[in-house]
């Protein structure tokens, strides 16, 4: 089963554009336009396929607003394309090589630090201009990664996590509730411990907490909602003794040693000329996509999710 799934940037009220991608008549406007992307299509067409008691040409308008829809002569066409996960891009070996040897020699502080932080601003930190497509997959197919990061000056949460999974972390947590969306269910238990708790009041409650993890290893410990929100996160975990430790790293932007930064120096200069000749928005960043899955999945084949803390 094949399913489509969105990505974007816009410099309008991106909420509201979330909104109307989330909305059940745009999976069905879009199927029918790239079902019929051959004709002529006009609205007493679009009505007939698409019975439906809201207000569809308001919706289609809408579309048009956010430049998601042409309307042209009285005919309605996409403006973004969708792609195919259809097979995995090709690397160099001398690329593949040199990850695969920093990520066998590393600890996952240094892969948090190269996937999470050092690959994916090469990749996408200079594409934030507007840019809108679809790409279809099966469960089958090579997977897309997402990236969410919250948090202050003083501390960060990142996740970074396959397309079809929302993993319950702090990253997840708080980006979901910033943009006052809907929690899924796996997150119900958390937010039965902490609730709508503002993130700059937590984050000192579980520095609070990390301190005193790493001043008293002893096994009786007097458990807060801070403490208890952390080991629900997986953030904190017990040790064989009973003892409470933090199992995610905390990186800073010069966490990587010597011999490491000299590789990654390295593949600064040699990736970008892979993109290079790539002049359209979406398809460069669709291939920057397909770049970070084949790394991700050639380098840590076991994990579809990681998560760390950032200073």
């Amino acid at each position: 089963m094949e399913f489509t799934s969105y990505y974007f940037a816009s410099n309008k009220n991106e909420e509201d554009l979330n909104k109307l991608i989330c909305d059940p008549l745009f999976a069905k406007i879009v199927e029918y336009l790239s079902e019929h992307k051959e004709q002529e299509v006009i609205l007493r067409q679009i009505k007939a396929a698409i019975p439906t008691d809201s207000n569809l040409e308001l919706y289609l308008d809408k579309l048009i607003k956010y430049n998601l829809l042409e309307r042209k002569n009285r005919r309605y066409s996409l403006t973004f394309p969708i792609y195919t996960m259809d097979k995995s891009i090709q690397l160099p070996d001398s690329i593949t090589r040199a990850f695969r040897n920093i990520t066998q020699e590393s600890s996952m502080l240094n892969n948090c630090f190269v996937f999470g932080e050092w690959l994916w601003m090469l990749l996408f930190e200079d594409e934030q201009d507007n840019y809108f497509f679809g790409v279809k997959a099966s469960p089958e197919s090579q997977p897309i990664f997402r990236r969410r990061e919250e948090g202050n000056d003083s501390l960060r949460f990142v996740s970074i996590y396959t397309d079809s999974l929302v993993p319950l972390d702090l990253a997840n947590y708080f980006n979901i509730h910033s943009r006052r969306k809907d929690l899924p269910q796996n997150f119900e238990v958390l937010q039965n411990v902490i609730g709508d708790v503002d993130i700059n009041y937590f984050i000192p409650q579980i520095q609070k907490v990390i301190r005193s993890i790493k001043r008293n290893k002893t096994r009786v410990d007097k458990q807060n909602i801070f403490q208890e929100a952390l080991i629900m996160t997986g953030d904190l975990k017990r040790n064989t003794e009973n003892q409470l430790f933090l199992a995610v790293p905390i990186i800073d932007s010069e966490c990587a040693c010597d011999e490491i930064q000299t590789i990654l120096d390295k593949l600064q200069i040699e990736l970008p000329p892979l993109w290079k000749t790539i002049h359209n928005q979406n398809q460069r960043i669709f291939f920057k996509q397909q770049l970070y899955s084949v790394l991700f999945k050639n380098c840590l084949p076991e994990l579809d999710h990681i998560s760390y803390f950032k200073l």
